[in-house]
């Protein structure tokens, strides 16, 4: 009898022993108020880091003297179709990554497969432009025990972390997706490719259907538990609103504006701050013909997480008739002892803003040519804008082009070297407008454009006075995917062609390089697992409908991991 309760005994400690070693039946690292407020370290909770979006961790234990030894840990395959858009999250073990309407759950210390949650697209899923965005995904989030993601028909699913078994899944019926012109009279729709974004009690869902038709954008607080809608704030201002007469009447119900990026929240100020898209259709013609302000569009806009209300928006491009929408994170920082905005965009400055108020503070060039204005007026206009093109007639040369100085992929802030990290292109383009056609009630861009390619260059400057610290400048164009700083004094990134990178935050100097094959279109983020450092970068997909084809890279779908 004694044999038999020795032996049960330790039957018992090695099956817990075993459960213990496994990330699919340990017990859950529950996602607290106070883990989702930390900086970056052990987890990477955040798309972008932090709440603020620094994309900066505050490990140290990979650093300039030692960079050099970083060797390929594993490589996980995704099977991609799509561009790999998404910045992975990491906690308790595991990586998540969601790409073309599926998410995996990758063991951190092994790059298998843990589990996989693949949602099917509905089968009249379609409309104007949707191949451009299906598929594409760019954040997670993570709160309690589940992983949010936000699949490309406007849902919500809330997926454990662990299990990989979605907890529900929610849609809303005031944003139904776009749909095929031959299965609907209105093909017009919302689609989501941005990340949610987790704060205490309410996830951030940003709504976008631009460049489906024009719907107006909105930014959504969602019940964690339910996905129920707690409050709902609109880009484009509402009757009553400031800026609403700058959009003529009956513009506002295409205008456009909808957030593309993860944006960044202040808990303090319980403000979320997006930037957003292009104003809708890209010929101004319908909108005010390049004479109305179109205030939300090209715009930075702060919301009240109570309320739902727009506390201000800052327009960065007055009618935006370039399609330089400034939908990029906009970074909180103090400067100055001053809670500061500073966001690098499409238009080639840097933009800061006074937190609280949206106040303009001053922008900062940092593309290396630029004619589209000569500079911004001491209340945040542009002066000198060049005409614009006549429809029908010449095409008007003008620098950056519509892809920005910089685009969907994320800057980083080091706030212990002081400086922010951009991806950026140089590139121009000769820009026309055309006639807007109309097919089951979807307009079209009415606009079109040559490319004058240009050179990738990623750049270092001194966040509080401007100035270039050093830049890594290739010979091809394109963007690199995104960057990552750290405390250890190091940037990561990987260019357009797939050498992923890392090099002293300080001076810039490459101390490590690895050639992953493929092209990158989203940032690294780093992460400690058993007390070992690692950086994580997905990559996957080839330049395409705004891309530079001379790479010749074949299109891929991974996530590589590196640790020393």
């Amino acid at each position: 009898m004694a044999r038999v309760v020795r032996n049960a005994i330790v039957i018992g400690i090695g099956l817990a022993l075993c459960f213990a070693a496994s990330p699919r039946l340990a017990q859950a690292q529950v996602v607290t108020d106070v883990l989702l407020a930390s900086e970056a370290a052990e987890s990477w909770l955040h798309a972008n880091g932090n709440w603020a979006g620094h994309r900066f961790s505050t490990l140290t234990q990979l650093n300039t003297g030692n960079v050099k030894n970083l060797k390929l840990a594993w490589i996980f395959s995704t099977g991609g179709k799509t561009d790999a858009q998404n910045t992975p999250l990491y906690h308790d073990g595991l990586v998540y990554f969601a790409q073309d309407n599926t998410v995996f759950a990758i063991d951190a210390r092994t790059g298998r497969r843990v589990w996989r949650y693949e949602h099917k697209l509905p089968e009249d899923w379609g409309g104007y432009n949707v191949p451009f965005f299906t598929g594409k995904h760019r954040g997670l989030a993570i709160y309690g025990e589940n992983i949010y993601f936000l699949s490309n028909d406007v849902k919500l699913h809330a997926i454990n972390y662990k299990t990989g078994v979605a907890k529900f899944v929610k849609g809303w019926t005031e944003f139904q997706y776009p749909k095929e012109f031959t299965k609907a009279k209105d093909a017009n729709g919302y689609f989501l490719t941005v990340g949610p974004l987790a704060i205490p009690g309410t996830i951030i869902v940003p709504m976008n259907a631009t460049d489906t038709g024009g719907l107006p954008g909105y930014v959504i607080g969602v019940n964690p538990e339910n996905g129920d809608i707690k409050w709902k704030a609109n880009m484009i201002p509402g009757p009553g609103e400031p800026g609403y007469n700058s959009w003529p009447a009956g513009s506002h119900e295409f205008g456009g504006a909808g957030p593309w990026i993860v944006g960044a929240w202040d808990p303090e100020l319980k403000m979320y701050y997006t930037g957003t898209a292009n104003a809708y259709e890209w010929n101004p013609r319908n909108r005010g013909g390049g004479k109305s302000d179109n205030i939300g569009a090209a715009s930075i806009v702060a919301v009240d997480t109570d309320s739902g209300k727009v506390n201000w928006r800052y327009l960065a491009v007055p009618g935006d008739p370039w399609d330089y929408d400034v939908p990029q994170t906009p970074m909180v920082m103090t400067l100055n002892g001053k809670k500061t905005i500073v966001q690098p965009n499409k238009t080639g400055y840097i933009h800061y803003l006074d937190a609280k108020t949206g106040k303009f503070q001053k922008a900062v060039l940092f593309v290396d040519k630029i004619n589209w204005i000569k500079g911004y007026d001491d209340n945040g206009r542009p002066i000198g804008q060049i005409a614009l093109p006549v429809e029908g007639g010449p095409k008007v040369e003008v620098w950056p082009s519509l892809t920005g100085g910089v685009n969907m992929f994320p800057s980083a802030y080091n706030p212990t070297t002081g400086f922010v990290y951009l991806p950026a292109v140089n590139r121009g383009m000769k820009y026309f407008y055309e006639e807007i056609k109309q097919i089951s009630n979807v307009r079209h861009f009415g606009a079109n454009w040559d490319f004058i390619w240009g050179y990738e260059v990623n750049l270092a400057k001194d966040v509080t006075t401007g100035r270039e610290v050093w830049r890594d400048q290739k010979s091809k164009d394109g963007y690199a995917g995104g960057m990552l700083t750290t405390a250890g004094n190091l940037t990561f990134y990987t260019s357009q062609n797939g050498a992923f990178q890392a090099v002293n935050a300080t001076t810039g100097e490459i101390l490590y390089t690895f050639n992953l094959g493929t092209t990158a279109f989203a940032g690294p983020i780093t992460f400690s697992v058993d007390g070992k450092q690692c950086v994580v970068q997905p990559a996957g997909g080839t330049p395409a409908k705004f891309g530079y084809q001379e790479h010749n890279m074949e299109h891929g779908g991974l996530v590589a991991a590196f640790c020393l």
